[in-house]
């Protein structure tokens, strides 16, 4: 699988999120904290893929409806 670019991000975790995210790392099936929240990242697009929002009609003073 080829390597992708990618983008460094600063994400807050709950102590409990990043607690299971320590251990995951620390169990050896991850090498980094990183690669664990990758892959839970990877499964969750898998789970729920995102879906295209509808557009929206104008309104009639020219602003879009919500």
């Amino acid at each position: 699988m080829p390597i992708s670019r990618r983008v460094s991000q600063s994400i807050p975790l709950t102590p409990d999120l990043d607690r299971s995210v320590q251990a995951q790392a620390a169990s050896g099936r991850y090498q980094t904290v990183s690669e664990a929240i990758r892959d839970a990242l990877r499964l969750l697009q898998e789970r729920t893929p995102v879906q295209p929002r509808p557009k929206t009609a104008p309104t009639p003073e020219g602003g879009h409806g919500r």
